[in-house]
């Protein structure tokens, strides 16, 4: 007889898959009892029980990968603990490469896999064929061996976490349906089930593929949608090996691994479908679904060509999985809901990933903070039409293609493409522009030359675009380009207490005088970086707070999270009511002088000032900043008035060496000039000390911001890593991102963001070290030999505190 479910816990669990189990577990096992899990038909029933199993330790981020490695940690421990075998078989793996471009990038996996001391060599073919004897080696270069990778049995696993969580004092409660959950005020108050209500603090959704539908009545972006995914299981094979390691061959978009004597197969499709468009029927529970030969021949072709065999087929699986708009998970509080926490969209990782995932999720819900940097997980990342179903059916299943897809260092998605259009966007495109999407808006990567086509042909080496980058980075270090940052997050903060409000959020003194602008911080209360923005002071009673594309909406929630009832304060989206151009460059001042009537000196329109005026006929402002480290102004136009002003400025810098700027040169320029990013070089995890930012922190002013005392104590305590410019001392090399920092040959650090630098003549970029043993200052972190592991090899480079271009601001301030 199924027992009466209670009126009251501290936390409610939804779902009860790998992840929800992982969470029951490690909130019980930290003392968490009043917790209980609940499930709508049986543990595993969704897409738990058909997973693959495969554990791998290195994933496509810090973060996953530390989930990952920590997974790998329980795998060997749970059974000792809870009596239960999670069948977990360390056989190693090795990722098989059969073109240069796939070889260069599983030996740049392998470097990054040094970070985390985790184990990974470059093996050859016939140390390959040496352990895979049926793998056909045609075409193989050679390959990455991980020893500590292996395979799991995803129920016995998750049941393993169950008995935990049980032992623990964790109620798991399995047929009981969560039909709503409750709220009040803007937080969770319960869960309303088919069996009666559950008054609760905390409320998670780990509904896996039932987890966006169960948001969506809360009005919670939870952006992944289920695909169909396949693999087959062979008849049983004599003498097969039972310690086979996996294999991976992903340009053939397939997985092979050892299973009770038969192998498995599985692939990444070149085409997928989104499953259950009208909804996931009520009765699902351990389903499969129709096998449909024709949506996989083409890989099973590979598959079969890559290992041959000599026996039927037992198997043929079509499961469904959830996959995300965007290839990353969706784990954290939801924006605009206390206490409602997310763990789903994990993209066929959940094995490897689910219990350090759930684990991070539980310590987020213990200490009322994430315990690492989880930034790119953010549920507020999703902005509202990305998490509606007709956006989801047609990107979730892109994700899935790109799965073991070539992953490009700056790889774009080519579903849903031109949806957020700037002012500038069809005169930019008429210019040779070749766009690049984030977060929906089309933003120029770089300008083909007359007679070129604005497309990308990727690689790891010199891309397509690489000298119509060089030339836009020379033309703002020596004349003067032009670029759209339309798409910037404008936030106006407005009302009879903003200032008083904003001097609380920020670390700057917000004390401006009308037309005066400030870069600052905002904090959290453990003194970390919850963002960086440029404030403008408009009217004593108007400010304007700019963000990068990414955090616009993160930065709105946290700000709107911290207005006090009393407070006078409103918050009003603006940014596409603006078309902004950024003017950059030594003859930046010749430009703006051609097109306005003001006095554009350095006295009267100095750094960090905004003004109003006319360019032709249109009224605009504009504030002297520069992301580039040159002299620059962002100008400021209403829509309708944009293209006007376009054609003004173009026309008035034909003559003074005028280009148009992409991306991925303001990157480069950004990188030389040590001007950092948040969600690259620092995250709120970081404090401002470690990345030299003190000089935006003002802790003696009048009304004290948020984070003031632990900033305070964080700086006094002097901990690092620290923020360096790293430059490659050998031209070829490229750096991109997330590269091994050596120092005397031992790991200290890793690139956080890297491009080719026209000025230097070889790859710059931004690193996070740590300082050598037994010190603890960033002044002690250059001492040493540094070179950066690239592709297997060691490249010489040089470490600065300083950045390699203009650290005065010369020019900037000129």
């Amino acid at each position: 007889m199924q027992k009466q479910i209670p009126d009251h816990a501290q936390v409610v669990i939804i779902g009860g898959g790998i992840h929800g189990c992982s969470v029951a577990y490690h909130l019980a096992r930290e003392g968490w009892k009043d917790v209980i899990l609940l499930e709508r038909k049986q543990l595993t029933s969704g897409t738990t029980w058909h997973a693959a199993g495969l554990v791998g330790q290195l994933q496509g981020s810090h973060s996953t990968t530390a989930f990952a490695k920590y997974g790998i940690e329980l795998l060997q421990d749970i059974e000792t603990e809870t009596g239960q075998n999670p069948g977990f078989r360390q056989s190693g793996s090795i990722s098989i490469a059969v073109n240069d471009e796939r070889m260069a990038e599983l030996k740049r996996k392998a470097d990054f896999a040094s970070l985390f001391g985790v184990e990974a060599h470059y093996v050859s073919t016939p140390e390959i064929a040496e352990r895979w004897p049926l793998m056909n080696d045609e075409g193989v270069l050679g390959g990455i061996y991980m020893p500590s990778d292996g395979s799991a049995n995803p129920i016995d696993l998750t049941q393993a976490l169950a008995k935990g969580a049980r032992k623990h004092g964790a109620t798991i409660r399995e047929n009981v349906l969560v039909e709503e959950v409750l709220t009040e005020g803007g937080k969770v108050t319960g869960v309303r089930t088919d069996q009666g209500e559950i008054r609760a603090d905390v409320v998670v959704n780990c509904g896996g593929m039932w987890a966006r539908e169960l948001g969506q009545r809360n009005g919670v972006g939870v952006p992944l949608h289920a695909c169909e995914h396949y693999y087959l299981v062979t008849e049983p094979i004599p003498d097969l090996p039972s310690d086979l390691p996996v294999l991976r061959s992903y340009c053939d978009g397939t997985y092979w691994k050892e299973d009770a004597g038969k192998l498995l197969f599985g692939f990444a499709h070149f085409q997928a479908k989104p499953w259950a468009v009208d909804g996931i029927p009520n009765s699902f529970e351990f389903d499969s679904l129709p096998f449909v030969e024709d949506d996989v021949m083409e890989v099973l072709e590979l598959a079969m060509n890559r290992v041959q065999l000599d026996c039927g087929i037992r198997t043929f699986f079509n499961g469904p999985e959830s996959y995300s708009y965007d290839g990353r998970f969706t784990l954290g509080e939801a924006p605009d809901l206390k206490g409602y926490f997310i763990l789903a969209g994990v993209n066929s990782t959940g094995i490897q990933s689910g219990s350090g995932a759930g684990k991070a999720l539980a310590d987020w819900i213990m200490k009322g903070h994430p315990p690492m940097d989880l930034s790119e997980m953010d549920p507020a990342r999703c902005e509202e039409f990305q998490a509606r179903d007709p956006y989801l059916r047609e990107r979730c299943p892109e994700t899935l293609v790109l799965t073991y897809a070539m992953h490009w260092p700056n790889r774009q998605r080519e579903t849903l493409r031109n949806l957020r259009k700037t002012p500038f966007h069809h005169v930019m495109k008429a210019h040779g522009a070749c766009f690049g999407e984030v977060q929906g808006w089309e933003r120029p990567l770089f300008f083909a030359t007359e007679g070129s086509i604005p497309k990308i042909k990727y690689s790891f080496g010199r891309q397509n675009w690489f000298d119509f980058a060089q030339d836009e980075q020379k033309a703002v270090r020596n004349a003067v380009g032009m670029i759209d940052y339309s798409m910037l997050g404008k936030l106006m903060v407005e009302g009879r207490d903003a200032e008083t409000f904003l001097q609380r959020m920020c670390t700057n003194d917000m004390v401006l005088p009308v037309g005066r602008v400030a870069y600052t911080l905002m904090l959290n209360d453990r003194g970390g970086i919850e963002s960086d923005v440029t404030v403008a002071r408009h009217r004593e009673d108007r400010f304007m707070v700019m963000s990068s594309i990414s955090h616009t909406r993160r930065d709105r929630d946290y700000l709107r999270d911290h207005v006090q009832p009393e407070e006078d304060v409103r918050l009003r989206d603006a940014t596409t009511s603006y078309g902004v151009l950024a003017i950059c460059g030594p003859k930046a001042r010749d430009l703006l002088a051609a097109v306005s009537d003001i006095d554009t000196s350095n006295a009267a329109f100095p750094f960090n000032s905004l003004q109003r005026f006319y360019i032709g006929h249109a009224e605009v402002f504009a504030q002297r900043l520069s992301y580039t480290g040159e002299l620059g102004w962002e100008i400021f136009v209403t829509p309708d008035l944009a293209e006007h002003v376009f054609d003004v400025l173009a026309e008035a810098g034909r003559p003074l060496g005028l280009k148009l700027i992409g991306g991925e040169a303001l990157n480069a320029l950004r990188l030389e000039k040590g001007f950092i990013h948040w969600g690259h070089e620092m995250a709120y995890t970081e404090a401002p000390h470690q990345l030299g930012l003190d000089f935006a922190c003002k802790p003696k002013k009048p009304v004290p911001f948020i984070g003031r005392n632990a900033y305070l104590a964080r700086k006094a305590e002097g901990r690092g890593p620290f923020l360096c410019a790293i430059k490659l001392c050998d031209p070829g090399p490229l750096l991109h991102h997330n590269e091994p920092v050596l120092r005397d040959g031992e790991v200290a650090g890793y690139v956080t963001g890297g491009a080719y630098s026209a000025t230097a003549g070889a790859s710059v970029g931004l690193c996070l070290v740590s300082p050598p043993e037994g010190e603890s200052t960033r002044a002690s972190v250059p001492a040493g030999r540094w070179t950066v592991m690239i592709e297997g090899h060691e490249v010489a480079a040089q470490v600065s505190l300083t950045p390699f271009f203009d650290p005065n601001n010369t020019r900037m301030l000129s």
